[in-house]
C-alpha cells in the first residue's frame, strides 16, 4: 500500500507540473502576457471554478446516503484553522506579527485535485464509491475557508477591515445555491441536458488554474528566495499538520473512510488557488505564494 500511495502521489505531482510547463512555456514565449493571465484568472475565478464547484456539489453531495455527512467538511475546517493556529503561534514565539501570505500559505491546504487522483488511484474495492462521495464532500468545508478567509488574507492589504462584499464572491455563491438545491430537492432537480453545458465548462477550471500558475511562475522572481518563510510553510504543511492529525485519529476512533479523509487531507500542499486569486486579485505578495506553492 505504501509503494502504491508513493507511485500515486509521484505521478499526480507530475501531471500538475506538465500543465504548469505548459502556462510556463506561453508565458516565457510571450504568448501570454500579464494581461493575458489576468484574463485567464478571471474566467477561472467568476465563471469556470463556480460551475465546477456546483455541478460537483449537484451531482456527487448525496446526504441521505453519507452518514454523518456534515462531518467531511468540518474536516477541512478543523484542519484549517489548526494550521492557521499554528502559523500564528509561530510568528508570536517570535514575538513578530503574523504575515497574512504566510498564514494562508500554511493553512489552506490543495484540497480537491491530488487528494481526488489519490483516491481514483487507489485499490479501493467495493468502498470506492463512498471515498469519492466523501472526498468530494470534504471539500465543501475548504471551499468555504478558501474563498472567505483566503480572499480576506490575501485582499487585506487594500482594506484592512472584514468587507463581507468582498467574501461575497461567485464560487461562494456557487457552493451555498449547489448545497440548499441538493437538501431541499435532492440530485435530480433539473435534466441533464441543462447540466452538461455546466459540466463543460466547469471542467475547464483545472486546466484554466494549471495554465495560470504556470503563467505566475514564470513571472516569478526565484533569484530572492523567502527561504525562512517558504521552510515555515513546508514544515507546517508537511510534518507539523500531518503529525498533529495522526496523533488526534488514534485518539478519536473515527470512522474508517473519515479517517482516511482526514489523514490525506492533512498531508496536502499549499492551496494551488491561492495563485489564482493573487492574480485576480492584484495581490503584492505574488512572488512569496508562487514560491510557496512551487515548493
Amino acid at each position: 500500500m505504501l509503494s502504491i500511495s508513493f507511485q500515486t502521489a509521484v505521478i499526480a505531482i507530475v501531471q500538475i507540473f506538465c500543465v504548469w510547463a505548459l502556462g510556463f512555456i506561453l508565458v516565457r514565449r510571450r504568448v501570454i502576457d500579464a494581461a493575458g493571465l489576468k484574463l485567464l484568472s478571471f474566467l477561472s475565478v467568476n465563471i469556470c471554478f463556480p460551475l465546477f464547484i456546483f455541478y460537483q456539489i449537484t451531482h456527487f453531495f448525496t446526504p441521505h446516503e453519507t452518514k454523518w455527512w456534515w462531518g467531511y467538511p468540518l474536516i477541512n475546517i478543523v484542519l484549517i484553522l489548526t494550521g492557521m493556529t499554528v502559523s500564528v503561534l509561530g510568528f508570536l514565539l517570535l514575538a513578530r506579527k503574523p504575515k497574512d501570505e504566510f498564514c494562508a500559505a500554511s493553512s489552506l491546504h490543495n484540497a480537491g485535485y491530488i487528494p481526488l487522483l489519490l483516491a481514483i488511484s487507489l485499490p479501493l474495492g467495493d468502498l470506492a464509491g463512498r471515498v469519492y462521495a466523501a472526498m468530494i464532500i470534504s471539500v465543501i468545508g475548504f471551499d468555504l475557508c478558501l474563498w472567505s478567509l483566503g480572499v480576506w488574507l490575501l485582499t487585506r492589504h487594500q482594506n484592512p477591515h472584514i468587507e463581507i462584499k468582498r467574501m461575497i464572491n461567485p464560487p461562494l455563491v456557487s457552493m451555498a445555491s449547489a448545497i440548499i438545491l441538493v437538501l431541499m430537492f435532492g440530485n435530480n432537480f433539473m435534466p441533464e441536458i441543462f447540466f452538461k453545458p455546466i459540466k463543460i465548462v466547469g471542467d475547464s477550471a483545472i486546466a484554466l488554474a494549471m495554465l495560470v500558475i504556470g503563467g505566475n511562475l514564470a513571472m516569478t522572481n526565484f533569484k530572492e528566495l523567502h527561504f525562512k518563510k517558504i521552510a515555515g510553510v513546508v514544515i507546517i504543511k508537511l510534518l507539523i499538520l500531518p503529525t498533529l492529525a495522526l496523533f488526534a485519529l488514534i485518539f478519536l476512533h473515527l470512522d474508517p473512510i473519515m479517517s482516511f479523509v482526514v489523514m490525506v487531507q492533512a498531508c496536502m500542499p499549499t492551496a494551488i488557488t491561492l495563485s489564482i486569486i493573487g492574480r485576480h486579485h492584484g495581490t503584492s505578495n505574488q512572488d512569496f505564494i508562487n514560491q510557496s506553492i512551487f515548493f
